[in-house]
């Protein structure tokens, strides 16, 4: 056998044993949780954030990929988030992991374990019983104590979705005690009275027990919230932060909503989602012989657009992946599309007249 062929065998015998190896290894929990191998905890906890909330099966409702997704998310939050199973995981893979926690338990219910990361400020997901049963959050009864939620705009800048954003609130709301159990009363704040209407018994249901009134203590507690704008968001996005609206005597809070409202840029404007848009002035001697511009981009970087053709008042020309980065993937862009307003002189003299002439 050759030298080279030696070579060659050896080096498909160990493609083949690398592949071996990374098969053994099992599912890739970075690689669900996007986050790198050198990951620390707050960029896991970040991660699974981002992700359980976006893949809820509550909030993707009869969607059964997003119900495995979230499964799949939750199980690798689980393992990364604990230094000792991390630890087994990085060294002997998934399959190693399975073996050393033989007789510990499996892994926690995909809900629970939701339910301990975000813990009762994002509580409200009534009666999903999903995932072989153990249904997460209030039931049907506690869901009828729950109050209206809050909605807020959030007034982000068009440089704030190009590039994210992590945004730090306090505020003061009104909340029950950790624990609180609303006081006994069947009615469920609603009282079923019989009237007589034209000769017929009717039911008519009112929200006026008197008993309901006065059910939870209410308190002022001091809330740090943190609110991340991820890249290529868009406009009437919703951030929702469970439980965290405003609690009553009568109920529990409800959910804190943030809306994405963008104010305009000076520069740039959005199209087709993915895209932008800006207008720029040229001379008549730029569009005709040609020039070079420098534009700050939303992240402050200098693009430089050359032209050495004849441009046209309202030509519109591309500037490919200049344009938002994709919502489900910050990675690729969309395009940087440039409107050109080409300025004539007011006036000419015989001189320049005859120039043109010449040369037109």
């Amino acid at each position: 056998m050759s030298l080279s062929m030696m070579r060659v065998t050896l080096l498909l015998c160990f493609v083949l044993v690398l592949a071996v190896i990374v098969v053994a290894k099992g599912a890739d929990y970075y690689s669900i949780l996007s986050v790198p191998r050198n990951a620390d905890a707050d960029q896991i906890k970040r991660a699974y954030k981002k992700l359980a909330m976006k893949h809820h099966p509550d909030r993707n409702k009869g969607d059964k990929t997003a119900q495995e997704t979230f499964k799949k998310v939750t199980n690798a939050y689980e393992i990364l988030s604990d230094s000792k199973k991390r630890g087994i995981y990085d060294k002997y893979g998934e399959e190693g992991l399975k073996q050393q926690m033989q007789g510990n338990g499996g892994g926690g219910h995909p809900m629970d374990v939701f339910g301990d990361f975000f813990g009762g400020g994002f509580g409200g997901f009534g009666g999903f019983g999903g995932f072989g049963g153990g249904g997460f959050g209030e039931d049907d009864a506690e869901e009828e104590f729950k109050g209206d939620d809050l909605k807020i705009p959030l007034d982000v800048s068009l440089q704030d979705l190009y590039t994210g954003k992590l945004l730090h609130f306090t505020r003061v709301r009104s909340a029950h005690e950790d624990g609180a159990e609303p006081r006994a009363c069947e009615c469920r704040n609603k009282v079923t009275r019989i009237m007589i209407v034209n000769g017929q018994m009717q039911r008519v249901t009112e929200n006026n027990c008197q008993e309901c009134k006065d059910r939870f203590k209410v308190i002022q507690k001091k809330t740090d919230l943190t609110v991340e704008i991820d890249r290529g968001m868009r406009e009437g996005e919703q951030l929702t932060f469970y439980g965290e609206g405003d609690a009553s005597t009568s109920t529990r809070a409800g959910d804190l909503i943030f809306i994405v409202r963008v104010a305009p840029d000076s520069t740039f404007t959005r199209h087709n989602d993915n895209d932008l848009r800006m207008k720029m002035d040229i001379s008549l001697k730029e569009a005709l012989v040609g020039f070079s511009r420098i534009i700050k981009h939303l992240d402050g970087r200098e693009v430089e657009y050359k032209s050495d053709q004849v441009i046209r008042p309202g030509d519109v020309k591309k500037i490919a992946n200049e344009g938002m980065p994709h919502r489900q993937d910050a990675s690729k862009h969309g395009d940087l599309y440039i409107e050109f307003n080409v300025k004539f002189p007011s006036t000419l003299t015989q001189e320049q007249k005859d120039k043109l002439t010449e040369v037109l």
